[in-house]
């Protein structure tokens, strides 16, 4: 069975480019969700319905994993199960060794990129610090009390996800994360 794993990483993102990118597949699974861990729903229940002589595609690594380690587990939970994973744009299928080889060689090389973009942002943040330009967000100004506190909860038990909660309250999604924590912890939700 050729299973078609697919992601994105924000509500504003499309599908489209890649579901027009490979249309055998037998099922699609679809995350719309960060790719720096591989704890994704979708990618959870591929990898829990994998059985031998399966394939996994993707249109591309960074749409399975953007951690080397992370990829390198979900590839291996892979074999593991007898199946095979193919990468379309860069023509890789781990049922050879040249395409093990590969994948471990491009996922190293997509993690450093991902790691110098997040360094040049820092030393970005940090001379516009320097020249005044950049203030940040005052720490607990975005608070949650009141009717908001019950909004939010009735949202949250109604089974929105975050991106959802980060829309309807106009905050970013690590704000959801900070609030979902908080109220965990004086036992609200």
């Amino acid at each position: 069975m050729i299973k078609y794993y697919v992601r994105v990483s924000t509500a504003e993102q499309k599908l489209d480019r890649q579901l027009l990118a490979y249309k055998g597949a037998d099922i699609v699974y679809s995350d719309n969700i960060s790719g720096k861990d591989k704890e994704r729903p979708q990618l959870q229940n591929m990898l829990k319905d994998l059985k031998a002589n399966d394939i996994v595609v993707v249109k591309s690594l960074d749409r399975l994993s953007r951690s080397t380690m992370d990829l390198l587990e979900i590839a291996q939970e892979i074999e593991s199960k007898g199946a095979t994973l193919k990468v379309i744009d860069k023509d890789i299928d781990t049922s050879t060794a040249i395409g093990k080889f590969f994948l471990t060689i491009i996922g190293a090389v997509a993690e450093l990129e991902r790691e110098n973009i997040l360094q040049r942002v820092k030393e970005g943040i940090s001379i516009a610090k320097e020249q005044g330009k950049y203030k940040g967000r005052k720490k607990g100004s975005i608070e949650l009390n009141g009717d908001s506190l019950e909004r939010f909860k009735m949202f949250y038990n109604k089974g929105f996800n975050k991106t959802e909660l980060s829309k309807e309250f106009g905050v970013p999604r690590a704000t959801i994360y900070r609030w979902e924590k908080v109220l965990k912890e004086r036992g609200e939700l």
